[in-house]
């Protein structure tokens, strides 16, 4: 049969159509597997949900956009009353007190007319006694179910007490009534904090509780543990943990914020002084961290990079890690504690050797960039530096002595030798100061 000419002519005009032309190079090129273009977009589309990715943990760990928790029922915080002790006290005995079965390992503290001192050593000896400030006379005594290694801290009414079992006790301080109780998962590491009506514990996990109810507000996991006090400042957490990284967490919500690492083994102190943050321990070392830092994410990974790349001679020397201000390794000693800082200086006690009758050092470096402005050597090593008045400086050390220091210059104008070995620094207050040997004598100076 003939052909249709225009069946024909259709076919014809079909094959040479451009969609049948492209659709062949489509097919004999592989194009459609090979798209540079589909790559290209697939690419672009990975790589912008992984910037997307990047850009929220990064706001999500750099800012606190989490909702805001309710306000404490409170707003206590702990009490400071050294601010009252105007002048150096006087070498006479005010008065004498002995605590029955009683041995003292904590500091005694000093509340307008009361002093409170935690006893005993084994659980059947734990107790804590209120004294009149006035002679020494028994206001109360409160058994506890265990023994601490601090000294209470009081807020207002009420008493806060930290036991090795990780139990925190809240006593009435007129009374010594138990008003509430709460149980961590384990040791709490050293005394609680109390600020703006919320208490602070460090143990296995960081707690944040109503000071007045113990509500719990939140808690968070502390990596390593917490081996370490706690110290606040400027609504910031700090502490180390045993892995040696201090780290800082939100106060409000327990948000960590920023880690650290310590290279030097530290001492169980920490000194935060406004946004400084001190950190001391073996060897005399002395680290001044901003307490504002806040980490960037994947800059460590990148800094570690950074720094192998220097090692190796292929990139220039790192910048000062984030957070860092200043330190001071030059003392000469065994180990190095922060007492206390104030607008110019922070008072670091040196000890020279791991003696029990070690000499010691009190050194006075300036806040702003570590350097020594002046040093005092002593017989014994401090264990405790109170601000007295305007230039005022109270050291007292383990051998039992009180130095009176200008804070200016370090210069000593007198001493006072207790006639006992001090087992935990003086308690001033209601310008007196109250000490204690671990026999269970307490006496007053006046």
């Amino acid at each position: 049969m003939p052909r249709n000419s225009k069946s024909q002519n259709y076919h014809l005009s079909n094959a040479f159509s451009s969609q049948l032309i492209v659709r062949s190079w489509v097919m004999s090129t592989g194009f459609r597997k090979n798209n540079p273009f589909k790559s290209l977009i697939t690419y672009t589309l990975f790589f912008g949900i992984f910037a997307i990715a990047v850009a929220l943990h990064s706001a999500w760990t750099y800012y606190d956009i989490s909702l805001p928790l309710s306000s404490p029922s409170s707003n206590v915080s702990s009490y400071h009353e050294t601010s009252e002790f105007r002048e150096f006290p006087e070498h006479a005995t005010k008065w004498t007190a002995v605590i029955s079965n009683g041995k003292i390992i904590a500091s005694p503290v000093l509340v307008e007319d009361a002093i409170y001192v935690v006893v005993g050593r084994t659980s059947g000896e734990g107790r804590i006694q209120a004294m009149s400030s006035w002679d020494g006379s028994i206001l109360w005594d409160h058994s506890l179910s265990g023994v601490s290694d601090f000294s209470p801290v009081v807020a207002e009414d009420v008493i806060f007490i930290s036991l090795r079992s990780g139990l925190l006790v809240a006593l009435d301080r007129h009374n010594g009534k138990e008003l509430w109780s709460f149980q961590a998962e384990s040791f709490i590491n050293g005394p609680p904090i109390v600020e703006d009506g919320v208490i602070y514990l460090a143990a296995v996990k960081i707690y944040a509780l109503d000071a007045v109810t113990g509500e719990v507000r939140w808690t968070r996991k502390a990596p390593k543990d917490v081996s370490s006090h706690l110290a606040l400042s400027q609504g910031v957490l700090a502490f180390v943990g045993f892995d040696g990284v201090l780290r800082l967490f939100d106060a409000d919500k327990g948000k960590p914020k920023f880690e650290y690492p310590i290279w030097f083994p530290f001492s169980d102190q920490l000194l935060a002084s406004k946004s400084l943050l001190i950190v001391t321990g073996g060897g005399a070392n002395i680290h001044a961290i901003d307490i504002r830092s806040v980490d960037i994410p994947y800059e460590r990974a990148m800094r570690s990079v950074w720094e192998r790349l220097w090692l190796w001679g292929m990139a220039p020397s790192p910048t000062v890690p984030r957070g860092y201000l200043w330190h001071n390794g030059t003392l000469q000693g065994v180990e190095a504690k922060a007492f206390v800082a104030d607008g110019n200086f922070v008072y670091v006690g040196i000890e020279d050797a791991k003696l029990s009758d070690s000499s010691g050092q009190i050194v006075a470096l300036d806040l702003s960039d570590g350097q020594v402005r002046w040093r005092t050597f002593l017989d014994s090593f401090p264990i405790s530096a109170h601000l007295v008045g305007q230039e005022g400086l109270l050291v007292a050390t383990s051998a039992g002595q009180l130095h009176f220091l200008s804070k200016s210059s370090g210069f000593q104008s007198h001493h006072v030798e207790l006639g006992l070995k001090l087992v935990a620094p003086p308690g001033l207050g209601h310008n007196q100061l109250v000490v204690a040997d671990n026999s269970g004598t307490i006496r007053s100076l006046k």
